[in-house]
């Protein structure tokens, strides 16, 4: 089972490089945003998995659970800040 979670977790940072090309190469800022979002999405998923293959899955969940609150808090701030300085 160990193989796999690692095929896995590389299969996960292939993900992130592409996510990145976007954040990188993305026409408009959207498109960059949404990149992060991706890798922010990717980066939860691989914490879980490297829980599972050191052991201590209670301790990378609590992690994640955290990145997650941090990475929701950061775009609801993006949003404030885009919202306010939209011309109308």
């Amino acid at each position: 089972m160990s193989w796999l979670l690692t095929a896995f977790a590389g299969g996960i940072f292939v993900a992130i490089g592409g996510s990145f090309v976007r954040v990188v190469r993305g026409p408009t800022l959207w498109d960059r945003l949404s990149g992060v979002a991706l890798i922010g999405t990717k980066t939860l998923i691989l914490l879980v998995v490297a829980g599972e293959l050191s052991g201590q899955p209670e301790m990378f969940t609590d992690l994640a659970l955290a990145y997650a609150t941090i990475g929701f808090l950061g775009a609801l701030v993006l949003a404030k800040y885009f919202e306010e300085s939209s011309p109308s």
